[in-house]
């Protein structure tokens, strides 16, 4: 497999298809990008996922906390691929509402490992 600009494109919808929805709180669409045996680490001890049934477990108790009041701003996507699959790092800036303004949170980073399956890309891991 070679990293073209059409493969590229493909891989880049799935991944911003997956974040909208996240941030949207749309998790049966967010939940169709996750391969079954995801792994997630997350920013703490108590976010760290093995599988996709314990992600969505996760996603759906806090995702009132995230949709529609966080945002990804200023985002630096990079693309590489490593054995067949497609590696995305991301540098952003997130963004919060607090009190009906958008207001810069932090600096965030973003890595997503992804593989081409039979019902599109899933992602198979996350940190």
């Amino acid at each position: 497999m070679k990293l073209t600009k059409k493969l590229e494109a493909e891989v880049m919808k799935a991944y911003n298809a997956y974040w909208d929805s996240y941030l949207k709180g749309d998790m049966k669409t967010m939940a169709s990008f996750l391969d079954d045996d995801i792994k997630v680490i997350g920013s703490t001890e108590t976010e760290v996922f093995y599988n996709k049934k314990a992600v969505l477990k996760f996603y759906k108790v806090t995702a009132g906390q995230v949709a529609g009041t966080a945002q990804f701003r200023n985002r630096d996507i990079k693309i590489e691929l490593i054995d067949g699959l497609v590696l995305i790092t991301e540098k952003l800036d997130f963004y919060v509402l607090i009190d009906g303004k958008w207001t810069f949170y932090a600096k965030g980073r973003l890595s997503s490992l992804l593989s081409k399956k039979e019902d599109g890309w899933k992602f198979i891991q996350q940190h």
